[in-house]
């Protein structure tokens, strides 16, 4: 007889209330569960399948290790973390603790809690800073360009109280992520146009979120910041702007207004590839809408300039006043994570940790900065000798030789490492090249709560939900027979117990403000999951045990949050007229040569696919639904053009490599370019293979030129590439 249990689907950062149907103790259905309170039955068909992700026959279920030969043998996990330990300790003591490298990814905060806090704590007790994660190849412009701008300690308009929003390069009603609330964007956009709501959308293809947009700019990739420049001066010439909230609480619009001068819709038309109108337009109804936000996605990021382009959002945001007021109450107030103070007044810049500081890289005159370590520059100092030099790399939550950006250094440091562990459920291109892989649990056979998704709040103006919302759910499904896995955490525990250290978990702050003391954990008497999350959750706004009482999730809207006044004599303020940016703004030019453009003629562009997330998905035939890769999508003219049809394999070659890929028609894309899902694909040997792997875009990107000098991320989208048939 079947069971259903509720639980939270952790495919993505959405974080859907889902049910699963349950026959002798596996999962054979997945669900949404039309109960719950904030997505109301919305499951995509990730979540869906999410029940397959766990009985994938192809799934570790036991730890390997590489021999000799290149061949692996199974492992019993606790053998496994002896042996890593000594390997760890004895490199720790030839070259030091920052030998020692921790790289987490997408999936390290997608899935699980009390994994992400463990690793750090691991890296840290290890005596090394040599910390990086996905989140500097994706959009590390906005948490730089914060720190230049300064924080509103109080939030943006909510989706919910927005009459205007502008998405750059997003595409929410796909990537579940961004701009519209990620629980069932679809309805949400439809529920908001019918109440008025006008959406502006800006992307070299016209997504599906484009198709049902208000104002449609179909830009020129890697323009963003030139059409922001241009709207701003819009904004500022016709005197659109909040002029009390600007004379109240930032300092900058002398200097903007100066930068921009040059910038007129006229001047810019043509580089950014929409007409003067257009630019216009745009820029009259996202300043006369009041409230909502613009907020900028992944593939504008990856095209260059991304800590301008997130500045210009965030001080686009700002001009047009954009941020809650003093006795307006907050829409999603936080629930199991730290309360913040909320309040009517600006944090003021905090340039010394944008960029500059911490960690100085020996490539690049990179640094640490306030998106966390440069990942962009980590296969260079594994291949670098010298001191400082790194030698082993423990890979959480992501696939480093899919997803990074120059796959062939990547594949180049990957081998030269002395240790390579990479934590996986499957054999991914990462795990291929792992001197161990240690085999975890599914998040079914897990605990886990939506506070992942609360971060998402303060990540970037135009993320989150609409309500305060917080789901809890215990393991649902035991692991499967014959299996030898552990939860994420416990293999970070693990080394820090046969390592000797002392290990402090603590909870994620967004606001610069609370400071978290943190828990010691008993490195003597193992603590289980549910313990970890009560520490992590200690002192939230709503407790972790009436969360535990809400089977299924649940709003917790008292007390209610309001925003605070400022305090008295209050003298913080923020810049949107920062020197270096406004710098930046005033040299803005396209950095690749017209000889490249001649050799190169067609950029490539990002996009995303709704049955994938990153690299994860690509082997679930049921998710797939027969679509084994990843389409190399062109306009119907440009493929006619070249003698090309649907289902041709063609090379696309940039200045740093080439790939082999399939190509299709999308004439939903702006002629001249190519649009393909990253992360798909594996290492150059299984190229003959993309029939049924798809290809790596991220072998076209160089990590050596277009690269933004504050964050290293290089150019990952907008890749000039040129594509000949493949006979």
């Amino acid at each position: 007889m079947s069971e259903y249990k509720h639980t939270i689907c952790r495919a993505c950062h959405a974080g859907c209330g889902v049910i699963v149907e349950v026959e002798d103790g596996q999962p054979v259905s997945t669900r949404g569960n039309p109960d719950d309170p904030l997505f109301k039955g919305y499951c995509c068909s990730k979540g869906q399948n999410y029940h397959v992700t766990r009985n994938n026959p192809n799934r570790l279920l036991k730890s390997r290790k590489r021999l000799e030969d290149g061949s692996y043998v199974d492992i019993p996990v606790e053998q496994a973390m002896d042996e890593i330990a000594e390997r760890l300790d004895s490199i720790r003591a030839a070259h030091g603790g920052n030998a020692l490298a921790l790289y987490s990814g997408t999936m390290a905060s997608a899935t699980t809690l009390a994994g992400g806090s463990m690793s750090s704590a691991w890296l840290l007790g290890s005596g090394s800073r040599m910390g990086f994660n996905s989140n500097t190849i994706d959009q590390p412009g906005k948490m730089v360009a914060n720190a230049l701008h300064g924080k509103w300690m109080a939030p943006e308009h909510n989706f919910s109280q927005a009459k205007v929003i502008m998405l750059i390069g997003l595409n929410p009603l796909v990537s579940m992520s961004g701009g519209i609330p990620h629980t069932n964007p679809g309805r949400s956009l439809t529920d908001a146009i019918n109440n008025g709501l006008e959406v502006i959308v800006v992307d070299p293809r016209r997504t599906e979120t484009a198709r049902r947009a208000s104002l449609y700019l179909q830009v020129k990739p890697g323009q963003d910041p030139l059409l922001l420049a241009a709207m701003i001066h819009t904004i500022i010439d016709e005197k659109l702007f909040d002029s009390a909230f600007i004379a109240d609480n930032v300092d900058g619009l002398d200097a903007l207004t100066q930068t921009v001068a040059p910038y007129t819709p006229v001047s810019v038309a043509e580089r950014v590839g929409v007409s003067a109108d257009e630019i216009m337009a745009a820029a009259r109804m996202f300043a006369n809408g009041k409230t909502g936000v613009v907020t900028a996605g992944t593939g504008p990021n990856m095209s260059g300039n991304s800590t301008l382009l997130e500045y210009l959002v965030i001080s686009l945001n700002t001009l047009c006043g954009r941020w809650q007021r003093e006795g307006e109450q907050v829409v999603e107030p936080p629930c199991l994570s730290i309360p913040v103070p909320i309040k009517a007044q600006a944090m003021p810049p905090y340039p010394d940790y944008a960029y500059g500081f911490g960690k100085q890289f020996r490539v690049r005159n990179l640094t640490n900065t306030a998106a966390g370590l440069p990942t962009a520059a980590l296969a260079d100092e594994i291949l670098l000798p010298g001191e400082e030099q790194i030698k082993a790399l423990i890979s959480f939550g992501g696939n480093p030789v899919a997803a990074w950006p120059d796959q062939l250094k990547t594949i180049e440091a990957m081998k030269a490492l002395d240790l390579l562990v990479q934590i996986d459920i499957n054999n991914s291109a990462t795990a291929k090249m792992a001197d161990y892989v240690i085999a975890v649990k599914h998040p079914l056979e897990m605990v886990g709560t939506s506070l992942a998704q609360e971060y998402l709040t303060g990540y970037a103006p135009g993320y989150g939900t609409v309500a305060p919302y917080a789901h809890y759910t215990p393991a649902i499904v035991d692991t499967p027979e014959d299996s030898d896995l552990i939860e994420d955490w416990e293999f970070f525990y693990g080394l820090g117990q046969r390592m000797g250290l002392n290990l402090k978990i603590k909870p994620i702050s967004f606001s610069g403000v609370v400071k978290v003391q943190g828990y010691d954990v008993d490195m003597q008497n193992k603590p289980d999951a549910d313990l970890l999350i009560e520490k992590l959750t200690e002192g939230s706004r709503i407790a972790l045990e009436d969360v535990r009482a809400k089977t299924g999730g649940a709003l917790f809207p008292d007390p209610a949050v309001f925003v605070q006044a400022k305090d008295p004599d209050w003298q913080g303020r923020l810049d949107i007229g920062n020197a270096q940016m406004m710098d930046d703004l005033a040299a803005l030019t396209d950095p690749v040569s017209e000889a490249i453009n001649r050799t190169y003629p067609l950029r490539l562009i990002s996009r995303r696919q709704p049955n994938v997330y990153n690299s994860t998905g690509i082997d679930i035939p049921e998710q797939l639904r027969g679509k084994t890769h990843n389409c190399a999508f062109m306009a119907e003219a440009d493929l006619t053009a070249m003698g090309l049809a649907p289902g041709d394999q063609v090379t696309i070659e940039s200045e740093r490599a080439s790939i082999t890929a399939i190509v299709d028609c999308d004439n939903n894309v702006r002629s001249g370019l190519v649009s393909m899902t990253h992360c798909w694909g594996d290492a150059p040997q299984f190229d003959t293979q993309v029939q049924t792997i798809g290809s790596n875009t991220g072998r076209l990107s160089s990590v050596d030129e277009y690269y933004e000098v504050y964050t290293g991320l290089p150019r990952m989208s907008n890749i000039p590439v040129k594509v000949t048939a493949l006979h």
